[in-house]
């Protein structure tokens, strides 16, 4: 199936999840994420603020902040369609930009790409082998391609694909969870 319509396909099908249900997934693949070796020690974690339908990170960036993990949460640049990391602390002020996300401001430390250990990375298909399709910007596409800390995506069964369709300037993350 061609890329958009596998992503619409499953952005669709994400929505129709009731919300109890959702949160119930999202917090298991929290608690997963938990017991990995690449969680327990990392020490800067790189994740997004989810919106719904997205998997949640509420919970991940909580479990962060306690456990005196850096958390950063990635900054968009336009033109070109790449993105940095900015650190995010608790009560940090947000700017709403493009497509309705909420990114860091420019007062936020950047945090460089070698102090990342782990990034979570965001999908909405992924397969087995830890290709993905995300929401169509190759943001993190371009960010991987010499990013050496750990990769992890969380995943609903409904988002695995396996005739997902990779093409050459793809990048694998290392391991995918999924409830």
């Amino acid at each position: 199936m061609e890329k958009n319509k596998l992503r619409k396909k499953t952005l669709a099908l994400l929505a129709s999840l009731d919300k109890a249900e959702h949160d119930e997934k999202s917090s298991k693949l929290a608690e997963l994420l938990f017991e990995t070796e690449e969680w327990k020690r990392a020490h800067f974690v790189g994740v997004t603020l989810a919106r719904y339908p997205e998997i949640g990170t509420e919970a991940i960036i909580r479990r962060a902040w306690q456990s005196d993990k850096t958390v950063a949460i990635p900054e968009t640049i336009y033109p070109g369609h790449k993105m940095q990391f900015r650190e995010y602390k608790k009560g940090d002020q947000l700017i709403k930009k493009k497509f309705d996300l909420f990114e860091p401001s420019e007062e936020a430390k950047l945090v460089p790409k070698n102090q990342l250990s782990l990034l979570i990375v965001p999908g909405v298909v992924f397969n087995s082998a830890g290709y993905r399709i995300g929401f169509g910007g190759g943001f993190y596409d371009r960010y991987l391609t010499d990013f050496l800390g750990d990769t992890i995506s969380l995943a609903f069964y409904e988002q695995v694909n396996e005739e997902l369709v990779i093409e050459d300037h793809d990048i694998p993350v290392q391991k995918v969870l999924v409830v």
